[in-house]
């Protein structure tokens, strides 16, 4: 018979720790404005663009739209030509120096990115964007107070402004004040209760800070995106971390359905299978869909090992913690592994 209760507790299964440092996810600018598409801009958009230039080369809104349109395509030269053109015509719009920020901002230029935004807010001092915009391009600077200042600014001018307080709290904890933080996106996620990145962030706190919300937030990121590759990811985690093994189980194949290129998502489906379902014909596949995506992911190559070895295919599991030791000599389960096999004369 199969010692499967020693082999469970017997601490020579493999899983990797530490992914719940706390997440700082990124993407402030596009936070809240999911009504922004991400695609690219057509050429006939574009060509209609130039067209009505041809024919009134006096309109800097054209211009400036025409600037938006290579800047969302990567066409970063002639967006930059486009926008100081529109300037030119029409230099006291203040919305211009937004996109113009934005241009500099992907070219690294971030002092022309803020002096910029600083024109924009010169122009006019009672508008939200340019402030949030500014509070981003300090948070890329690893500026807090900067970033804190700006929210303020912005929170000052409207309260029920979701995405600054999204802001001011993506600053506090920048600066290392998690309570306030964690205030500052509850408030954002109140005033918008579509607001994913909030519910994202609050879960990360959460998830490093060891508490029981973390699952309630992430499953409010996904009521918001059913489909998200990190939201169902560490549900999963937290799941596994509860002992809730099918539930862990059913998300990381939804990651794995999804995102069929992410190997941490079928280890640890390999892993529960293992250790906690001991439904080995299952390991085996999930851990050899993370080898095929990659054939250097050592803990993954050394579970094989270890799944052969509950299956008592010896040689098998000698083969796999041999692979494990190539890819990592003197890896420390592998070497107990071997020893295991050699102390009981198996697969020898």
């Amino acid at each position: 018979m199969r010692n499967h209760v020693t082999m469970k507790f017997c601490g020579t299964i493999c899983i990797a720790t530490g992914l719940f440092a706390l997440i700082l996810f990124s993407g402030c600018d596009t936070a809240l404005r999911q009504n922004e598409s991400t695609e690219k801009v057509g050429t006939d958009s574009i060509a209609l663009l130039t067209r009505q230039i041809m024919e009134d080369s006096s309109r800097a809104d054209l211009f400036a739209d025409r600037a938006r349109a290579y800047l969302k395509n990567g066409n970063i030269d002639p967006a930059l030509r486009d926008l100081n053109q529109a300037i030119t015509i029409q230099p006291e719009n203040p919305s211009y120096y937004l996109i113009l920020s934005d241009i500099y901002l992907v070219l690294g230029r971030t002092d022309n990115s803020l002096t910029s935004l600083k024109k924009s807010i010169k122009l006019n001092p009672e508008q939200v964007p340019p402030y949030l915009k500014l509070a981003e391009v300090y948070l890329i600077l690893n500026n807090p107070e900067g970033a804190n200042s700006a929210a303020d600014q912005a929170i000052r001018i409207d309260r029920n402004h979701a995405e600054s307080y999204y802001i001011k709290g993506i600053s506090l904890l920048q600066a290392g004040d998690t309570a306030n933080s964690i205030l500052n996106l509850q408030i954002s996620v109140r005033l918008d209760s579509v607001n994913f990145m909030s519910f994202m962030q609050l879960a990360a706190i959460s998830i490093a800070r060891a508490d029981t919300l973390s699952i309630h937030y992430l499953k409010q990121a996904l009521r918001l995106r059913p489909q998200d590759e990190r939201a169902l990811f560490f549900l999963g985690m937290m799941y596994q971390e509860r002992g809730k093994f099918k539930e862990a189980l059913e998300n990381f194949r939804l990651v794995t359905q999804y995102y069929p290129k992410n190997k941490r998502a079928f280890y640890y489906a390999g892993y529960i299978c293992l250790v906690e379902l001991t439904d080995f014909q299952a390991a085996l596949q999930e851990f050899q869909h993370a080898v095929d995506l990659d054939s250097t992911y050592v803990e993954a190559v050394y579970n094989l090992g270890r799944t052969h070895e509950a299956l008592e295919e010896y040689q098998s599991a000698r083969k796999y913690y041999r692979q494990s030791l190539e890819l990592l000599p003197n890896y420390p389960l592998a070497v107990q592994g071997l020893n295991r096999l050699d102390d009981n004369g198996l697969g020898l």
